[in-house]
């Protein structure tokens, strides 16, 4: 399971790249693995920092606190290809001052995944975020607009901060899934809006359209 969080941006003339609808959107690349604790904070902004000279637009990290990957940390990156992602982790890996931190660390890989973004809405900030996997039998990407908006409509009014939307291009199991992302201050303006959509005539239909049903969701604490 993959969520994002604490976020750093590459400078840009009107400020944090935050997507509209309607925009050409990027990939997301998700890697998670272990750590020592007490290496954690200074692992974080270590790649963080890296990740955005090597290229990447957007960098964020979390600790995963349900799920089968409780406790483990995850560090997300935004490029605008996926061969310009592959190789910014390459050169990651390949820092002799990154090694460093962690081998000191302990870092032990065990997932990784790439995601493209379909949508955004609001702001991708929170002290965490919950990542919600679905799989369609009959998926109808051409009305994402549709379901970031009915989405978002939702969300924003119980406190929700940001909506991220991605498909699932190479994520083991996962692939081909959907995928939503929350940014939130608060799990339980997740849980009301969760408990709104489930109840939305609109949401149930588009839902029941394309065979869709949630498979998975997982709380992530922002670094």
């Amino acid at each position: 399971m993959y969520a994002i969080g604490a976020n750093v941006y590459r400078p840009w003339s009107s400020g944090p790249r935050w997507y509209s609808k309607g925009e050409i959107m990027n990939y997301m690349m998700f890697s998670v693995g272990t750590m020592n604790p007490s290496h954690v904070e200074a692992g974080s902004s270590m790649v963080k920092a890296k990740l955005v000279d090597l290229g990447s637009s957007r960098v964020s990290t979390t600790i995963s606190i349900t799920g089968a990957t409780t406790g483990a940390s995850v560090v997300t990156s935004t490029w605008d290809s996926v061969d310009a992602g592959l190789a910014g982790r390459s050169g990651l890996y390949a820092d002799k001052e990154m090694a460093t931190v962690m081998q000191a660390g302990g870092w032990t890989p065990l997932n990784f995944a790439i995601g493209e973004i379909t949508s955004e809405r609001g702001n991708g900030e929170g002290a965490y975020t919950v990542a919600v996997f679905g799989q369609a039998e009959r998926p109808a990407w051409d009305r994402t607009d549709e379901m970031g908006d009915l989405l978002w409509g939702i969300a924003s009014k119980n406190g929700v901060n940001g909506i991220r939307g991605l498909r699932m291009v190479a994520a083991g199991e996962q692939t081909g899934s959907m995928m939503n992302i929350f940014y939130t201050d608060s799990v339980d303006a997740y849980l009301a809006t969760s408990s709104e959509l489930a109840s939305n005539s609109d949401f149930v239909s588009l839902m029941s359209d394309q065979g869709a049903r949630i498979v998975d969701r997982s709380i992530n604490r922002t670094i």
